[in-house]
């Protein structure tokens, strides 16, 4: 008589399905019913005659517009600029605003030198460098990663900067004594223990960047959503306006999900992700 036995899984190739706890099924209902009753109010208002129709349209006209931009493609060919150029100016802005944030924030010399003038120049409102943007790149693209580039260099320089600047020291001493190589201090104690303060900024950063190419396209492009909504303006197609600021605040919304839902992974041990 042979007995057979069964070897259970190892833990990591147990699969456990992810359920929506009660906490999280109150707010997404909380959600839906704000976000319901705020269309259910706009619309009634519309109907009464309460708001003036033609000024702001009522939800369904709205939903008409963003139907009729869809059908012809009109929607997705100045989507598809805005997330090119709030992309490529985001990108840049990281590739130097991080690294920047980071050597101030490891070198007290290097922060001295460099640190004054980031401040003198972070006040400066994106909008106010357009003029300069369009005598230097013109209207088009460039001017616009200009635009994206200043509004997103300045929160991502500032998160590396306190990240590093709020990291114990005494865990970088610990790895020094153990004998860690430079490479390795920056890749396994460095970097991991500045992403829960970093992260944020990632985030806000890209809300900036997407604010700044709208603000851009309303001035120094002929393309994008902020064109279209420009161009909307002038031949008093209100519907195509607001249809095009619901796209942007629906575009918004999603990016900065999807970045938040990154960093819930990426910082999964920390404490704050855990509660």
């Amino acid at each position: 008589m042979t007995i057979q036995t069964t070897t259970a899984p190892p833990p990591h190739q147990v699969k456990t399905k992810r359920t929506i706890g009660p906490a999280a099924r109150r707010t997404l209902t909380l959600n839906a019913i704000g976000l319901l009753g705020t269309l259910l109010l706009w619309q009634a208002l519309a109907g009464l005659g309460i708001i003036n129709s033609f000024l702001l349209p009522a939800p369904t006209d709205v939903l008409a517009a963003l139907a009729a931009l869809s059908k012809d493609g009109t929607l997705f060919v100045h989507l598809a600029a805005s997330l090119k150029r709030v992309v490529l100016g985001y990108l840049l802005a990281c590739a130097i605003g991080l690294p920047l944030g980071f050597l101030c924030g490891w070198s007290r010399t290097a922060a001295d030198l460099i640190r004054p003038i980031i401040e003198a120049l972070r006040p400066v409102p994106p909008l106010a460098w357009v003029p300069i943007s369009i005598l230097w790149f013109g209207l088009g693209d460039m001017s616009a990663y200009f635009l994206v580039f200043l509004g997103c260099v300045f929160p991502l320089f500032f998160g590396a900067y306190t990240a590093v600047r709020s990291i114990d020291r005494n865990q970088i001493n610990a790895a020094l004594c153990l004998g860690a190589p430079r490479n390795m201090l920056f890749l396994e104690v460095l970097f991991p223990a500045a992403l829960p303060i970093m992260m944020p900024n990632l985030r806000l950063a890209l809300g900036i960047g997407w604010m700044c190419v709208v603000t851009a396209e309303l001035i120094a492009a002929q393309t994008g959503l902020g064109y279209l909504i420009q161009q909307s303006r002038m031949l008093f197609q209100i519907n195509n306006v607001v249809a095009g600021m619901v796209a942007i605040g629906v575009v918004g919304f999603i990016m900065s999900a999807a970045v938040e839902k990154i960093e819930r992974r990426v910082n999964a041990w920390s404490p704050s992700e855990r509660s």
